[in-house]
């Protein structure tokens, strides 16, 4: 074919992909002059790059010193992904990824800052200054880009562009460069509650596969399985075959299967440990844990009720955390029910109050029950145990119950007013922190609803829906987030569905349809 046929061949390809770009992503915005310039520059190089190829591969090693420069133009985002940020060269990776408007699309600048913050991970030595650089282009100093302070005045100001799913997930990742693992995983979480035509495929795949990877590093298998549905990539699918094996789910993949996921996945000498545990592990069911025997049981006097309770209770203050199950719950709350209702401990402290000078045993068992539920409360926060496993347990956990419920109501409302007297006083954030503030409460109201159950939900809810759409619009329609504004929105819609709130869900679906 001549070079008039090959060029011909480009155009159309080249429109093709256009048009499917389009309508893969109808509600994204225009990609500006930069994205339209670089049309013609492929359309050109692409003919002089497919030659330069074969001859590469024919033996012509010199079209490789030819080929090189072309690279980065034609495929930015692999050259970035396999080569840059492999290196540890975040300003490199930064403008790489700049170029590659097919992979971040409407997101060009956020994917470029994910691309620099994953390479500053990768360096060899920590550098700040290169945190710092990317921090800038993140949140937005108003500083130019690619210019400096004193560079080109027509180039685009830093933080001019809404935040959107890349940008997420390159907050993220420089809050796993600093050491913040809670918050990179919140981060990275939160990247699949956007929106799909505001978060790039790419941006949502290195998040699965960063959660994958601190999922199995922290040994919850379950949640390795849980990712890697999301997708992530080869190495996540090999994590998630693992995990089942691990866990000894019945659809695990067998051995054969395993090995050709090692095969296919990046850093094969680092997983294989991985993989011969898995092996070892079989596909089989794991082995039932012997239960434990009650605690203390034996170490108490038979009739002891006092010292059974005291006893049960600091063994539960000194388990780990996560330890602590329902039937550790039962046994404790039972035994203060035991303690407090019984007639000789109610003697007992009788004969002590009058030795004290205490007007009765009221005086004593008061601060005393208060002093327990607040010890249960807090155990029950540390180790998250589920209200399904400790509810209904008697009155000592009945009465916890109710004092965690209004902590936890007291937490949320305290937290939205501040939510609320920031909007009306229009302190404005930087886009990143605004979507941390939002995903931290929506966090603590969802761990406080699994907590306690509905009834929390039912009475958080119109408080927080009140503080929270007023943020999101103001988010949306003043500050022109509409991408973290309209996953706010949505959460609101669903919870209010859950709720089964249809005036509020009406008024959610309409904010919802006003798009991203």
């Amino acid at each position: 074919m001549s070079w008039g046929g090959l060029l011909a061949l480009a155009v159309v390809v080249r429109a093709i992909v256009e048009v499917a770009a389009r309508k893969a992503a109808p509600g994204a915005p225009s990609r500006g002059a930069a994205g339209a310039s670089r049309t013609p520059v492929t359309i050109v190089l692409v003919p002089i790059a497919v030659p330069l190829a074969i001859g590469l591969a024919a033996g012509q090693l010199w079209c490789a010193l030819l080929l090189a420069p072309l690279a980065p133009l034609i495929a930015p985002w692999l050259v970035a992904r396999h080569a840059i940020i492999p290196l540890g060269l975040p300003r490199a990776a930064y403008y790489v990824a700049l170029l590659s408007d097919w992979t971040w699309r409407a997101d060009r600048r956020g994917g470029a800052a994910l691309a620099a913050a994953w390479a500053l991970c990768r360096a060899r030595r920590p550098d700040p200054a290169a945190e710092a650089w990317i921090s800038e282009r993140l949140e937005g100093t108003g500083q130019r880009d690619g210019a400096g302070r004193g560079g080109d005045g027509g180039a685009a100001a830093v933080g001019t562009e809404p935040l959107r799913g890349a940008g997420v997930a390159a907050g993220a990742m420089l809050a796993a460069f600093r050491g913040d693992t809670e918050g990179a995983r919140a981060l990275f979480a939160s990247v699949a509650s956007l929106d799909e035509r505001a978060c790039p495929r790419e941006a949502r795949r290195i998040a699965a596969g960063w959660l994958a990877a601190e999922a199995a590093a922290r040994g919850d298998w379950a949640a390795v399985i849980e990712r890697a549905a999301d997708g992530g990539g080869r190495a996540t699918a090999l994590l998630g075959a693992a995990a089942a094996r691990l866990l000894g789910e019945p659809a695990a993949p067998g051995a054969l299967e395993l090995w050709l996921r090692w095969l296919a996945a990046p850093r094969r000498r680092a997983a294989l440990p991985l993989v011969r545990r898995a092996l070892a592990a079989g596909g089989g069911a794991p082995r039932p844990e012997p239960e434990e025997p009650e605690p203390c049981a034996a170490r108490v006097a038979e009739g002891d009720l006092w010292s059974r309770a005291v006893l049960l209770h600091a063994t539960l203050l000194l388990r780990p955390r996560g330890k602590v199950s329902g039937d550790d719950l039962r046994r404790l709350g039972g035994a203060w029910d035991a303690a407090l209702e019984d007639e000789r401990a109610q003697a007992e402290l009788r004969e002590r109050a009058l030795s004290l000078g205490a007007s009765g045993a009221q005086a004593a068992l008061g601060p005393l029950a208060r002093a327990v539920e607040e010890d249960l409360a807090a155990a029950l926060r540390a180790a998250r145990v589920p209200l399904a496993e400790w509810d209904d347990l008697g009155a000592t956990i009945g009465r916890t119950r109710r004092r965690l419920r209004d902590e936890l109501l007291s937490e949320v409302e305290i937290a939205c007013d501040a939510l609320r007297r920031r909007v009306d006083e229009r302190r404005e954030l930087p886009a990143l922190s605004e979507w941390r503030e939002w995903t931290a409460l929506r966090a603590q109201y969802e761990a406080a609803a699994e907590l306690v159950g509905a009834e929390f939900r039912r009475l958080a809810f119109p408080k927080l829906h009140a503080d929270v759409c007023h943020a999101a619009v103001w988010l949306f329609n003043t500050r022109k987030e509409r991408a973290i504004g309209n996953a706010m929105f949505r959460w609101l819609l669903a919870e209010a569905e859950a709720l089964e709130d249809s005036r509020l869900a009406g008024l959610q679906r309409a904010n919802v349809a006003c798009g991203v």
